[in-house]
């Protein structure tokens, strides 16, 4: 994404809410904790290479809660589905569910 579009995105955002969303300081006294599941379900953990808040070590330490390999899409931001580059990640996405409807996960 050019640093223009970043700009304009931005901008549209910080009107918003003049609120935090919730507090990173919080969240990371509480890291990492132990493992979650037991294996009845299928899990997806996916991040994304530029991602800002939840670096590659927040992603790897996820996927060893749930005790699955992680997805990182490369070239793509914390909300991936906002970037311009969306389509890898739902990519992703669709080829999991598929493998998880033929039961091949």
């Amino acid at each position: 994404m050019d640093d223009e579009l970043v700009l304009r995105y931005q901008n549209l955002m910080k009107e918003s809410s003049k609120l935090p969303l919730f507090d990173l300081r919080k969240l990371n006294a509480s890291l990492p904790v132990p493992s979650a599941t037991d294996g009845t379900l299928e899990i997806l953990v996916m991040g994304a290479s530029n991602d800002f808040i939840v670096d590659a070590e927040g992603l790897s330490e996820t996927a060893r809660f749930y005790n699955v390999q992680p997805v990182c899409v490369k070239g793509v931001a914390h909300d991936m589905m906002l970037d311009c580059s969306w389509e890898k990640g739902a990519a992703i996405i669709l080829s999991w569910l598929d493998k998880l409807r033929k039961g091949s996960c």
